[in-house]
């Protein structure tokens, strides 16, 4: 499935991002948040999931919810950009926009021992909100190829190998591939390397986001896409 036929959105700058995922939030219905939920679970329990049919089959078999229905749900969720199928259609490859199948530079390891991707720097700071689960997170400066690690719990920044970590947060347009966007928003070992990111890439529209800023609005802004990620979910008690 091409871009050109996903769901588009208006775009609204730093806010395109997150008024899409509370718009999607309102029109999903049981039956989108139990494969989403099923999926969530995966890869928060074994780092892992099935192949597309053997999740289907389950949510029919164990859960007893309508094949047809669900294979509905299936697809509507990969046009509203929510989970990502790979070329075969047979197997998952992206979850939410933010969460990659298969391993990237970016991972987060949870506090049971599974190890999530993202398919960005500053998607890493999600995680933890998206998952309800503390998070050690690994990544590497693309300008100075330090190793960046920060521990997350509880929705804030609690420890951090290098004082000053920064970051830029990149703009959505509402119509190209919400994985890209995430790309182009990476974690720096500081200000200046941040700096040299930007005046290397004039045309990527977002925040900056020097250290002194990184843990407060970095974080909001990470707090508010991950809780809204949640809601998408929608864990059962």
């Amino acid at each position: 499935m091409s871009d050109a036929t996903l769901i588009t959105f208006p775009a609204a700058g730093d806010k395109t991002l997150p008024q899409f995922l509370g718009a999607q939030a309102k029109e999903l219905k049981d039956v989108h948040h139990e494969l989403l939920n099923e999926i969530a679970r995966a890869i928060a329990e074994r780092g892992w999931i099935q192949p597309v049919d053997a999740v289907i089959t389950k949510l029919v078999d164990q859960d007893g919810l309508n094949r047809d229905k669900v294979t509905v749900a299936l697809n509507d969720l990969v046009y509203r950009r929510l989970l990502l199928l790979d070329d075969t259609k047979a197997r998952f490859a992206g979850f939410l926009g933010s969460i990659s199948f298969t391993p990237t530079p970016f991972r987060a390891h949870l506090d049971n021992g599974i190890d999530v991707y993202t398919y960005g720097g500053m998607e890493l700071l999600a995680v933890n909100s998206t998952l309800l689960k503390a998070v050690d997170v690994f990544t590497r400066c693309p300008i100075t190829n330090k190793e960046l690690k920060l521990t997350i719990a509880k929705e804030q920044v609690v420890e951090t190998n290098i004082a000053g970590i920064s970051g830029f947060m990149a703009e959505w347009d509402g119509t190209e591939a919400l994985s890209d966007v995430a790309a182009r928003s990476p974690l720096f070992a500081d200000d200046a390397a941040m700096d040299t990111w930007v005046a290397q890439n004039p045309g990527v529209k977002g925040t900056e986001l020097p250290g002194d800023l990184l843990l407060w609005v970095g974080m909001e802004a990470a707090k508010q896409l991950g809780a809204l990620r949640f809601k998408l979910i929608g864990h059962h008690g």
